[in-house]
């Protein structure tokens, strides 16, 4: 699984903390569509349950490569929290 993550730069005036985003890209190697919307979905709901403990103002990209295929949901979840804390994301 491989991470991008740039900080989001405030637009005009704004004195208020941004809420990070999040986007998950799912190529067409890693499988037909039932197992890429299966992966994003199972990421997604892992980033809802983390959002307390991230850092916010960064935009997040995430990669998920054809090894999370066959990770079974709690092993996927320590997989996101590792990558997320490698790159500074969530705080420890």
């Amino acid at each position: 699984m491989i991470v991008y993550m740039k900080p989001l730069q405030a637009e005009g005036n704004m004195n208020n903390i941004l809420q990070s985003r999040f986007a998950i890209v799912v190529t067409k190697t890693y499988g037909n569509a039932v197992e890429r919307n299966r992966i994003k979905r199972q990421i997604r709901s892992i980033l809802v349950t983390l959002m307390p403990q991230m850092r916010q103002g960064f935009a997040v990209i995430i990669f998920p490569d054809t090894t999370c295929k066959a990770m079974q949901y709690n092993h996927l979840v320590v997989s996101v929290k590792q990558v997320l804390l490698k790159s500074g994301v969530l705080k420890q």
